[in-house]
């Protein structure tokens, strides 16, 4: 399970399911412009999901994906001066995954990942003409193998979940949807680790942008900060407009997403 160089997973066939060889960002040239949406849910997919989706809306039992989060071995690296490529396999297809770097400097600092091994891919689906590709908002390496199982088993879990929900309403039952596919989130994402910042805060944020993402990510209920406790933490410090106008960014370049309600809050890392 260890290559010689001491990193996990060093090969692509171990444990028998991947095959294979040895954030938020700007909209690139050509690729679809719109205004930033709030990301809601984070649903674990497999990459053939991504490639049949229609245009950037991917459906999983009629609930659109506003994340993704797929497992997966890394086939290449490319470096550019303002982003890094990386092809990324799963037992299904593979697919390009994108993660634009904010400001100067060298961008092979950034990558935390190495060709051969396996990683985890959190980020939003884009098509640039008739491409599809995925902005990544994370891609780290697997903390452990049971990652790898554990996320099969998460593709099917919120598949399932989402068909009772769908025949609870039938049946004339309340259910929220971004409560199902965020309840079973906690497992994987609570290992994606961010270690290129000792504080674990995504750099590029403003003094209240990261304030308010690191009282989000200190959360351990299941539901995240509620809007009103964000209030009460920063009081003295920020106003209630400046905590909006935080949360909205933080919101749209994929650091946070809404779970229950559009005022409760979890950190894409938590």
């Amino acid at each position: 399970m260890w290559d010689q160089s001491g990193s996990e997973f060093g090969n692509p066939m171990a444990g028998g399911f991947f095959t294979g060889t040895p954030g938020g960002g700007q909209p690139t040239p050509g690729e679809k412009k719109g205004g930033a949406q709030r990301a809601h849910n984070i649903i674990p997919v497999n990459i053939k999901d991504i490639l049949d989706a229609v245009d950037e809306k991917l459906k999983i039992e009629d609930t659109e994906a506003h994340m993704v989060t797929f497992v997966g071995t890394v086939e290449q690296i490319e470096s550019k001066q303002t982003n890094v490529s990386y092809t990324i396999r799963d037992d299904t297809g593979s697919i390009e995954v994108v993660q634009w770097i904010e400001g100067e400097g060298n961008a092979m600092a950034h990558i935390q990942v190495m060709e051969g091994n396996f990683c985890r891919v959190v980020g939003s689906i884009r098509q640039t003409h008739d491409r599809r590709h995925v902005m990544a908002f994370r891609v780290a390496n697997l903390t452990t193998a049971n990652e790898i199982t554990t996320h099969l088993l998460e593709t099917q879990w919120v598949r399932m979940k989402l068909r009772q929900m769908k025949r609870k309403m039938g049946l004339g039952q309340p259910t929220n949807s971004s409560s199902v596919v965020s309840a079973g989130m906690t497992g994987p994402l609570a290992s994606l680790s961010n270690p290129s910042s000792a504080s674990g805060i995504p750099g590029g944020l403003s003094s209240y942008q990261a304030l308010v993402y690191t009282i989000i990510q200190a959360t351990t209920a299941e539901t995240g900060m509620e809007k009103s406790q964000i209030y009460n933490s920063v009081k003295g410090k920020m106003g209630q407009r400046d905590v909006d106008a935080a949360l909205e960014f933080l919101c749209s370049e994929g650091h946070i997403y809404s779970t229950v309600d559009e005022d409760h809050f979890k950190s894409t890392d938590s």
